[in-house]
């Protein structure tokens, strides 16, 4: 049984010391104990240095399978769906060893970065990420308070449209004709990856943000996916294929979902987190709000999703071990 904890439930293992406990509970029940590499980033922001080891500690069991970061999947989608509809965006000879870097980074290092001393990346993590959460924060509670003035409650997300405005620019629309409806997650992931792309020469991207270029130019002539900008709007309202995009979908969906809570800061790494549900077929977490729009997630997905169980270890007062334990059964 592959099983993924939110970081609340990793705070309880870790404060407790009971990481040896929870390997026991792996090894008797053959549990494949999952760490998305989010899970890390979120205890690196622990502001007690004692408590941000004790966590790490429990995450770093050699036990635990580490799992690739969300955005190289969803590149890795992009790709396929790439090579399939757009052969002319893809390179005749791929150049891989820049993924295989970064891969073996987020896979390997960073834990065992982390394991060693997690001062240094402590430091590092707020430099790296919280002017783009504060971003995230303010466009999602925005949202968030829209579409309560609206009572809006959309009843399957998965049927959710978005509309092209008849005020919207051409430069946006590229193609999308005013008035049309389409899915959700198509308008998003079209959006998300062309603002992450729309400066495709590497050596002008100093200073922004280059992760979805790091994973895609490898494979993909990223002066041509852009060329047409026209041909990329029918690549992703058209073109690519639902079932071929899982955590495109996924991210989007869940986005939607938590909106109809309350937003925090901590929001944008919950839908962060939410891209890891189909590496498990279980997943535990504290934070009721969360586990509630999980499950309005997997009533309409079009993938399988695992068992989403909410726990309260503080009021069960119990050992966490057990608790988990008692979850999974």
């Amino acid at each position: 049984m592959r099983v993924i904890l939110d970081n609340n439930v990793w705070s309880y293992v870790g404060i407790e010391g009971a990481k040896a406990d929870l390997e026991a509970l792996s090894k008797s029940k053959r549990l494949s104990i999952r760490t998305p590499p989010a899970t890390l980033l979120e205890a690196l922001r622990t502001s007690d240095p004692e408590k941000r080891d004790r966590i790490i500690d429990a995450m770093t069991s050699r036990h635990w399978v580490r799992l690739r970061t969300e955005v190289d999947v969803e590149c890795e989608e992009f790709v396929a769906e790439a090579r399939r509809t757009r052969p002319q965006w893809v390179r005749q000879l791929p150049q891989p060893g820049r993924p295989a870097d970064l891969r073996d980074f987020w896979t390997r290092g960073i834990w065992r970065e982390a394991a060693r001393d997690s001062a240094p990346l402590a430091a590092r993590q707020p430099n790296l990420t919280d002017t783009d959460e504060d971003r995230v924060f303010d466009v999602m509670k925005s949202n968030s308070l829209s579409m309560r003035e609206a009572k809006w409650h959309g009843e399957n997300l998965s049927k959710v449209t978005y509309t092209a405005a008849e005020v919207a620019s051409d430069a946006y629309l590229a193609g999308w004709q005013r008035g049309t409806h389409v899915a959700g997650w198509r308008a998003e992931g079209r959006d998300v990856f062309r603002q992450a792309l729309d400066r495709h020469d590497l050596k002008t991207w100093a200073g922004h943000d280059t992760t979805y270029g790091d994973w895609l130019a490898p494979y993909l002539k990223l002066n041509h996916v852009l060329r047409d900008p026209e041909d990329f709007t029918r690549f992703w309202l058209t073109d690519v294929n639902e079932e071929r995009m899982p955590r495109n979908w996924l991210r989007w969906v869940s986005g939607v979902a938590l909106l109809e809570h309350k937003v925090t800061k901590s929001t944008g790494r919950d839908n962060q987190l939410a891209c890891y549900l189909p590496d498990c077929d279980v997943f535990l977490s504290e934070d009721r709000r969360f586990v509630s729009a999980l499950l309005r997630v997997k009533e309409t997905a079009p993938m399988s999703l695992p068992e989403i169980h909410w726990v309260d270890i503080e009021a069960s007062g119990g050992k966490v071990v057990d608790v988990i334990a008692a979850a999974l059964i």
